[in-house]
C-alpha cells in the first residue's frame, strides 16, 4: 500500500520533533557525569535555541525559493545527523551539537511541513486548517514521545545508551527514504529573509507565549535535578510528555468551545496555578503533584494560550499574518532559552527551590498584570 504524501510530511516532522526530545530524560545524568552545574546545564538546553532563532529569522522563506521537498529531505538528515551524534558519543558534550542540529531541523522543517501539506490538498477548500491541524498532532506526539519512549527504556534499565537511540536512528531513515517518494512542487518564489512582524496590540500576546514557554523550559532544565535529590530522574521525561500531551491532546477541544480571547485568558491563570504545583511537589519530593503541575502548564502553553494567541495574533497580522506568527514563535522560543539560563545559574547561587520560588512570583505578577490588562490594551 502506497502512503499518501500528507503522511509521510506528517511522519518527517513527527520523526524530527521526536529527535528534539529523545534524550531529555538523560539530559541531567548526562551533566552530572561531567560535573556541569544548573547554569552550565541550561546552556546546553538553550544551544537548540541558538541553532533554532537564526533559521527561523532570516531563512524563513528558504523553502519557498528552493522548493518544500529540499528543505524537509534537509530536515531530516539533520534530525538523523543528531540521532546518530548522540548515539555514538552519549555525553552532554556530543548534546551540544546534536541540540544545534535539532534547532535548525525544526526551524526549517515546521513552516515548510505546514506549507506542503497545504499545497498538496490545495483543491480542499479546508487546506490551510487541514495542514495546520496535521503539523500541530504529528509536532505534539513527536516532542513528547522520544521523552516518553525513553523515560520508559530507563525505568526497565538505566543506561546512558538506551536502546530507544537505535530505534530513533532506524525510524528516522525509513522516514529519509520515503521522503524522497514525495512529490516535488514548483517553488513558489519570494524572499528569502522574512523578519518577524509585530503588529500593534500584539505585545501582551507574545508576552504571554513567552511567559508560557519560559514555564516549560525552567521545568525541563531545572526540575530534574531537584526531582534527583529524591531519586526520582528516571522520572523526569514525563515531566515533558505531559506538557506536550495534555496541550497538544486539548487543542481540538479548545478550538471549538473557546473564544480565542477567553482561551488566552484561562492561560494566564493556568501558568503560575500549575508552575506552584511543580515547586510544591518538587519540594516535597510527591511525584503526582509534579506531574499534574506539569500538565496543568502544558495545558496552556501548548493548549489554551498557545491556541487562543495564535488566533489573536494572525488577525492582528491581516496580509502580513505569516510574519505576524512568526514574531508570535520569535517571542515564544526567546522566552523558552533565556529564562531557563538565567534560573539555572540563579539556582546555583541561591538554591533550586528559592530561584523557582522568584521565578513563581514573577510569572505571578506578570500574568496577572496581563489578565487585568489585557482587553484595555486591545482597545
Amino acid at each position: 500500500m502506497r502512503l499518501q504524501p500528507t503522511s509521510i510530511i506528517s511522519f518527517a516532522l513527527f520523526l524530527i520533533t521526536l529527535a528534539v526530545n529523545i534524550s531529555m530524560p538523560l539530559f541531567r545524568p548526562y551533566a552530572e557525569v561531567a560535573g556541569f552545574n544548573n547554569g552550565q546545564t541550561a546552556l546546553v538546553l538553550a544551544t537548540y535555541i541558538l541553532g533554532m532563532l537564526p533559521c527561523y529569522v532570516f531563512l524563513g522563506g528558504i523553502s519557498d525559493r528552493i522548493g518544500r521537498k529540499p528543505v524537509l529531505l534537509f530536515s531530516l538528515f539533520l534530525a538523523l545527523a543528531s540521532n546518530l551524534t548522540i548515539t555514538v558519543f552519549p555525553t552532554v558534550y556530543a548534546l551540544i551539537f546534536a541540540r544545534f542540529f535539532q534547532g535548525v531541523a525544526l526551524a526549517l522543517s515546521m513552516g515548510t511541513g505546514t506549507a506542503y501539506i497545504s499545497e498538496i490538498v490545495s483543491k480542499d477548500v479546508n487546506a490551510s486548517v487541514r495542514a495546520a491541524n496535521a503539523t500541530s498532532m504529528a509536532t505534539a506526539i513527536g516532542f513528547s514521545g522520544g521523552a516518553f519512549m525513553t523515560s520508559i527504556a530507563l525505568l526497565i534499565h538505566f543506561t546512558y545508551l538506551p536502546i530507544t537511540y537505535f530505534v530513533a536512528i532506524v525510524i528516522t531513515i525509513t522516514g529519509v527514504v520515503l521522503a524522497f517518494s514525495l512529490p516535488k512542487l514548483p517553488p513558489i518564489g519570494g524572499n528569502l529573509v522574512r523578519l518577524p512582524y509585530f503588529p500593534k496590540g500584539s505585545f501582551p500576546v507574545n508576552l504571554s507565549i513567552a511567559i508560557c514557554w519560559a514555564t516549560t523550559g525552567v521545568v525541563i532544565a531545572i526540575i530534574p535535578t531537584q526531582l534527583a535529590i529524591f531519586h526520582l530522574t528516571a522520572y523526569a521525561g514525563f515531566c515533558l510528555v505531559l506538557i506536550n500531551w495534555t496541550g497538544g491532546f486539548m487543542q481540538p477541544f479548545i478550538r471549538k468551545r473557546f473564544q480565542p480571547k477567553t482561551s488566552l485568558k484561562i492561560g494566564f491563570a493556568l501558568i503560575p496555578f500549575g508552575f506552584g504545583l511543580v515547586i510544591l511537589g518538587s519540594y516535597l519530593g510527591i511525584l503526582p503533584i509534579v506531574l499534574l503541575g506539569t500538565a496543568f502548564i502544558g495545558s496552556a502553553a501548548y493548549g489554551f494560550s498557545y491556541q487562543g494567541g495564535l488566533a489573536i495574533i494572525a488577525d492582528l497580522g491581516g496580509s502580513q499574518k505569516a510574519r505576524a506568527v512568526s514574531g508570535y514563535m520569535f517571542f515564544g522560543y526567546v522566552g523558552f532559552g533565556i529564562p531557563a539560563v538565567i534560573l539555572g545559574f540563579l539556582a546555583d547561587a541561591v538554591g533550586i527551590v528559592t530561584s523557582l520560588l522568584v521565578f513563581e512570583i514573577i510569572i505571578l505578577l506578570l500574568s496577572l498584570y496581563l489578565f487585568l490588562t489585557f482587553d484595555k490594551g486591545e482597545n
